[in-house]
């Protein structure tokens, strides 16, 4: 994990890891939206139910075995490549080259996102435990 110690500043810069809390959070309040949905209740208990989902996931992301998430990540990144070039090649009907280099796209922005996020949560542990 990176050395924290030279940077005594804020946690919070721009990175791509950033971007995949940002998809865990919408995953969460949709998650409690629908739930909420399901059971008719109202916004509120959408916001709440939300906040428990993103505890849990946030929780589980924090205990996970780096060989696990860094599992996890190339199960996620490979699914989403290959979707992407599926839709590419067959929806859009467009050559194998075509798609092949347009689905790099993800898979390169997404394993910047899972490296990025593995390194953000060591900091963010390193930082939890210096306070």
């Amino acid at each position: 994990m990176p050395d924290t110690e030279g940077a005594r500043g804020s946690i919070v810069r721009v990175r791509a890891g950033l971007l995949l809390m940002v998809a865990l959070l919408l995953l969460c309040l949709s998650g409690g939206t629908f739930i909420a949905r399901q059971f008719q209740l109202g916004y509120g208990w959408a916001l709440l139910m939300a906040a428990v989902i993103a505890l849990a996931v946030g929780y589980g992301v924090f205990r996970l075995t780096n060989r696990l998430y860094l599992g996890i990540a190339g199960l996620v990144t490979l699914a989403t490549t290959y979707l992407a070039y599926d839709f590419l090649r067959n929806a859009m009907q467009w050559s194998a080259g075509v798609s092949m280099v347009l689905a790099a796209i993800p898979f390169v922005i997404l394993v910047a996102a899972f490296w990025d996020f593995r390194r953000l949560k060591g900091e963010v542990r390193a930082w939890a435990n210096r306070r």
